[in-house]
């Protein structure tokens, strides 16, 4: 499988539960992986993903939702490889993060 050149970072803080909830179902639905409470990565550029895009649009300008932001950060795949845990060891799942496996046990 082809290394691919940068993985996505999404971050979020969104203020209203109900679209908290659905675009964390929408986020597992187009293939991200959630590493924390409301950030997630994913291997496809989120802004060239239409159906997340246009969803994302649309309930995240709702009223209900009002003061809600999201982040898109990419990452280069070679400034990745360099992440360390905090005692300086490369992290284990690296490989299945770059896409490089597809299935990693922890």
């Amino acid at each position: 499988m082809r290394t691919p050149n940068y993985i996505y970072l999404v971050m979020y803080d969104i203020t209203h539960d109900r679209t908290l909830q659905r675009v964390a179902r929408l986020m597992e639905q187009q293939g991200y992986e959630r590493v924390n409470y409301s950030v997630w990565y994913g291997l496809r550029n989120p802004s060239e993903n239409l159906v997340l895009k246009e969803k994302l649009k649309t309930w995240l300008t709702a009223e209900v939702a009002k003061g809600s932001r999201m982040y898109f950060l990419p990452i280069k795949t070679k400034d990745m490889e360099k992440m360390r845990t905090y005692d300086g060891k490369p992290i284990e799942q690296m490989d299945y993060w770059l896409g490089r496996i597809n299935t990693a046990f922890f």
